[in-house]
């Protein structure tokens, strides 16, 4: 699978929420292909528009900030070979269907 990464930048008009910055990351089904795009916005969901906009070929894109990338890293770190393995099997949705 490849990965693409590159950074996506609009003007936010004038009176709008303040613009933050986003890493999208969206899927092309068709091509089996993944993109990781810096995106600055005025909301997760503006972010995901603005990509799903730009690359109108992927079929889902979700939005994190910089605050839930880092919180989410960092439960990463502090989970266990072990907690992760057990969560794994008590998951049905990641069972090895036979």
């Amino acid at each position: 699978m490849k990965s693409n990464q590159r950074s996506i930048e609009h003007a936010v008009p004038n009176g709008t929420q303040s613009k933050q910055k986003f890493l999208v990351i969206s899927y092309d089904d068709d091509q089996q292909q993944w993109f990781y795009d810096f995106v600055v916005a005025a909301s997760e969901q503006a972010a995901v528009e603005k990509v799903c906009t730009h690359r109108d070929y992927v079929i889902a894109a979700d939005a994190l900030s910089p605050e839930n990338l880092s919180n989410l890293a960092q439960s990463l770190n502090e989970q266990t070979i072990e907690s992760i393995e057990e969560s794994e099997r008590s998951d049905s949705n990641l069972e090895v269907r036979s």
